[in-house]
């Protein structure tokens, strides 16, 4: 697995990251990470090994949000329904993106 340093953090190569690695590279503490996962927000995967783990897909909106939770001094609720739109956002672009991908591909 290939690795590169990225904003002084080491990250893999793979789709998936740990909580520890995705907490990290998002800038949140575990027990931060933690809290905002204890209101549902996050879709998390489970790999074979029934390790959880967080697509780096999530890492842009968990950094926008928890950024501006900072800048407007937001609580984890409040942080968490930012968050949530955020992702519902994020994922409904990739969702556009593919289905001009496939008109223009016709």
């Amino acid at each position: 697995m290939q690795n590169s340093f990225t904003g002084h953090v080491l990250l893999s190569s793979a789709d998936h990251l740990s909580m520890g690695e995705f907490a990290g590279i998002c800038g949140l503490s575990e027990a931060e990470f933690a809290e905002l996962l204890e209101y549902g927000v996050l879709p998390a995967d489970t790999l074979a090994d029934e390790q959880i783990c967080f697509s780096r897909e999530y890492i842009e909106p968990v950094q926008t949000a928890y950024r501006k939770a900072k800048d407007f001094d937001l609580d984890v609720c409040a942080a968490a329904i930012f968050m949530e739109y955020l992702i519902e956002i994020h994922q409904l672009r990739n969702e556009l993106a593919a289905l001009k991908a496939r008109i223009t591909g016709q």
